[in-house]
């Protein structure tokens, strides 16, 4: 990155640019300018030796000063840097300052003719910064080595100080180059004599390698250390897995055979009695839960025996049951065969469709009924009210004969028909009219609409029509008994507006009745 901002930066590029010859000399100014540049890029200086920038004819323009080496081997390294372009140089020197150091150089290309050489750059840096950033905290023993090798197998930088500027084993770099990849290499060879393994990776953009050995034994004793270790490892936790297992058996085995022994002796008819065990561990904790068990068996076989002679004392009451409702109904008939015997037509009409509904109530227990048993039990509820509301009230029906076959609720419709003549005709004038019609909304909806012209209410008092009504079934009961049969998209729905009547909506599944066996 520093080679690469002052190579292509304005200041650099006027320069080279400009023609030069052997006397040129750099002005104050692009001194100045090269050296606020320099300082505003963020490299440790410590580690920068020296910065050399020179033109295409080789003339030295700009020179830091630090450090320098003799003409000869400065003309060796610019010949060096033409040879390596279009790769960056990297090349070791000692320079007489007894330190070592690596420049780096490259080829200035204009930034306005990519292909136009315009000059140089040279930048030495302390063989230090490339040990520090490639080697630190690295070690894998006394006998291996981390090194940077040129293309030409010259090292550049190593861990073993003696090797720097020499060249590399020829046979071990004839392995290292046979790999030109960034991707990490791993070869088993020998070097010096010794078995060892090499570790090397290609860097394109400098051209050279990335070089670590280290002998073969540094792997296989520190696994043989490790299979050691583990083995003694196992050994110690398998004599421990041997006795926990024994103080675990000891420890549960007995106090569960205990606890088996006392449960075998526990009979159907000794469901009281308990195994006590006031220990607070598990098996305690375990003892203490059956004992609740057999307790709770013991109070339900009690109640058990509480509800069987309940059950005969229902029996019993239901038999009672059923011959107080024939008492009531022959009653009932009894007082019919009065009215008819006396001419009075609509007492026996009444009484009639009283028994009838009567009977449907006690006697019959079908949830579910088809719509024309539904009308007819309608048609018997108006008879009776007729009687109370003579006059008041008239109704009209019209009914589809396909929905007649269709299954309902039982007493779905007697609610909403009680509800219309108490609300409807509480400040009629004049007889209001009820209507019952049915037909098929849809192929799959079966919609029953019971409606009249009465005075109306408001729908705020829908909630307290239950409490209004003398059936004790109320419309809110017929809605949920929808619901709950067929499902929360079928129900009931009330339109009501005080002086405008009441419309009452059921909407059922198209099902047709199967009488059950």
């Amino acid at each position: 990155m520093y080679i690469d901002t002052i190579s292509v930066s304005n200041e650099c590029q006027e320069i080279l640019s400009a023609p030069s010859d052997a006397n040129f000399i750099l002005k104050e100014q692009d001194v100045q300018a090269i050296n606020d540049l320099r300082t505003r890029i963020p490299f440790p200086s410590i580690h920068l030796k020296n910065l050399r920038i020179l033109d295409r004819n080789r003339n030295i323009i700009y020179d830091l000063g630090y450090d320098d080496i003799d003409s000869d081997y400065f003309s060796r390294i610019v010949e060096e840097i033409d040879t390596s372009s279009p790769h960056d140089s990297l090349q070791y020197i000692h320079t007489y300052r007894s330190s070592d150091k690596i420049i780096i150089g490259r080829k200035i290309y204009s930034s306005s003719q990519l292909n136009e050489h315009i000059g140089y750059i040279l930048i030495y840096l302390d063989e230090t910064f490339f040990s520090n950033k490639l080697f630190s905290n690295v070690a894998f023993g006394e006998e291996s080595n981390i090194m940077l090798v040129r293309n030409d197998g010259y090292i550049i930088s190593s861990q073993d100080r003696s090797l720097l500027g020499k060249l590399l084993d020829n046979a071990l770099f004839k392995q290292i180059r046979s790999n030109q990849s960034s991707l990490a290499k791993t070869v088993y060879t020998e070097y010096k004599n010794e078995q060892v393994v090499l570790i090397s990776a290609y860097n394109e953009a400098f051209d050279n390698y990335l070089i670590t050995y280290f002998p073969y034994h540094y792997i296989t004793d520190e696994t043989t250390k490790i299979n050691q270790k583990l083995i003694l490892l196992a050994f110690v936790l398998i004599t421990l897995c041997i006795c926990l297992t024994l103080i675990v058996y000891t420890s549960i085995m007995q106090p569960i055979r205990q606890m088996v022994e006392k449960c075998n002796n526990i009979s159907y008819d000794r469901l009281n009695t308990a195994i006590n065990d006031p220990s607070p561990d598990e098996l305690g904790f375990l003892s203490r839960t059956i004992d609740q068990m057999l307790y709770r068996i013991h109070i339900s076989n009690m109640k058990q025996a509480q509800n069987e002679e309940q059950k005969r004392s229902l029996e019993l009451s239901i038999l009672q049951y059923q011959i107080n409702t024939h008492f009531l109904f022959n009653t009932l008939n009894s007082l019919r065969v009065v009215a008819q015997m006396n001419s009075v037509p609509i007492l026996e009409q009444g009484i009639s469709s009283l028994s009838f509904l009567l009977q449907q109530t006690l006697v019959k227990k079908q949830e579910i009924i088809p719509l024309s048993q539904e009308i007819e039990n309608l048609n018997h509820y108006f008879t009776v009210q007729s009687i109370r509301y003579a006059g008041m009230f008239d109704v009209k029906y019209h009914l589809e004969n396909d929905t007649l076959a269709c299954e309902i609720p039982r007493f779905a419709l007697q609610p909403l028909a009680e509800n219309a003549i108490i609300h409807g005709t509480a400040n009629a004038a004049i007889p209001i009219i009820i209507s019952v019609e049915s037909h098929f909304s849809d192929n799959k909806t079966l919609e029953i609409i019971l409606r009249d012209n009465g005075c109306g209410f408001d729908q705020d008092e829908v909630k307290q029509t239950d409490k209004k009504c003398g059936s004790g079934i109320g419309v809110d009961n017929v809605n949920q008994r929808i619901k709950l049969h067929y499902g929360a998209s079928y129900g009931l729905k009330l339109e009501s507006h005080p002086g405008e009547g009441t419309v009452c909506y059921l909407t059922l599944p198209r099902i047709l009745y199967k009488e059950e066996n």
